[in-house]
């Protein structure tokens, strides 16, 4: 084997580790990343800890259901997702403060 050969045969095991570990570690981090969420959080303060969202809807647009007083909501979903159905969720409230946040396994 030359030494391009080996070269190209550790980039490309490197790739495919980030591609299996990166959804991994990603799911791990939200985890970690909803217990520091408490009830009335600001919005700037959840994307600070959480990260942009993988949607950024209208209360129960995806999922179904309102947390009362909802305006907006939040949903973080594991990246394999629809495969595995699991979704954080976010909701705010008028003055874009947590009313509720949630992890579900299935929409």
């Amino acid at each position: 084997m030359t030494r391009k050969q080996a070269s190209i045969g550790v980039v490309i095991g490197a790739l495919v580790c980030a591609l299996v570990f990166s959804p991994v570690l990603r799911v791990r981090f939200l985890n970690r990343a909803f217990n520091k969420l408490k009830v009335n959080d600001s919005r700037k303060s959840v994307l600070k800890t959480t990260g942009r969202p993988w949607r950024d809807d209208g209360c129960g647009d995806f999922l179904g259901g309102k947390s009362p007083g909802c305006v907006e909501e939040f949903v973080y979903a594991n990246p394999f997702a629809p495969y595995v159905p699991e979704y954080w969720i976010v909701s705010f409230d008028m003055n874009k403060r947590v009313i509720d946040f949630y992890y579900t396994t299935s929409p």
